[in-house]
């Protein structure tokens, strides 16, 4: 079990300037449902601005997003979500989390986000995106911080259909940002590439696909899966 880190640098990294196009017009666009848990409050319109703004982004990709937003995972709350929230996950399923963490990095490095892949079978099931580290960088950058929240949503929701902890070296799916980059706004630091796109196209194709899909609870296959292990455990960072 891998777990991929979506960190900030503050610090001046030189960009590489590539040429991106978007997926082509007539392709099919595979479908990811997204359930969304926040356990940390996101006002309404910076989080509907977030997830229009992060389903753009992917579908550079070619890959459409349908959001369930689920209930606060609150402990003694009584459930009020979806339906759907409550069901096993479906193959093209994943979650994303929204929560707080402290700051443990150095201070030159923040983590905005991190998401749970088994690489030995190309799949993962759950993100994470860091809130108060996002409004830190964002507040750093000068950019409103449901932008740069869209972007490292969308940066891990890659992982998920990639399958892989591997970082691309230019676009959204590199492993840095720095604040100088988000001033700058420079598009193709933000866009996705056509490579990384067509592999997510195939990734999320194969997740759809596939006879057996592994089921991650917190980061570890679900009890019942074969491909369970006592190895398998929470990451640290």
């Amino acid at each position: 079990m891998r777990s991929t880190a979506l960190c900030v640098a503050f610090i001046l990294i030189r960009g590489v300037l590539v040429t991106l196009s978007a997926a082509p017009l007539g392709a099919a666009r595979p479908t990811l449902v997204v359930r969304t848990y926040e356990t940390t409050h996101t006002e309404r319109a910076s989080w509907s601005a977030a997830v229009e703004t992060a389903a753009a982004l992917l579908a550079q990709a070619g890959i459409r997003i349908e959001w369930v937003q689920c209930s606060s995972l609150h402990a003694g709350e009584p459930y009020n979500g979806p339906a759907r929230c409550e069901m096993p996950y479906e193959r093209n399923e994943v979650a994303l989390r929204i929560v707080r963490r402290p700051a443990i990095e150095p201070r030159d490095r923040l983590l905005l986000g991190d998401s749970l892949v088994d690489e030995s079978s190309r799949s993962g099931t759950l993100a994470t995106v860091y809130l108060d580290h996002v409004e830190a960088l964002a507040r750093a950058a000068g950019v409103p911080a449901d932008l740069v929240m869209a972007r490292a949503m969308a940066h891990e929701l890659g992982h998920l259909v990639l399958g892989t902890s591997t970082h691309s070296a230019r676009g959204l799916m590199r492993p840095t940002w720095t604040p100088e980059e988000l001033t700058r706004n420079r598009p193709v630091d933000w866009s996705i590439p056509a490579d990384d796109g067509a592999r997510m196209r195939q990734g999320l194709r194969r997740r759809i696909e596939s006879p057996v899909l592994t089921r991650m609870i917190d980061g570890c296959p679900a009890s019942g899966s074969s491909a369970r292990s006592d190895s398998c455990s929470k990451p640290t960072s």
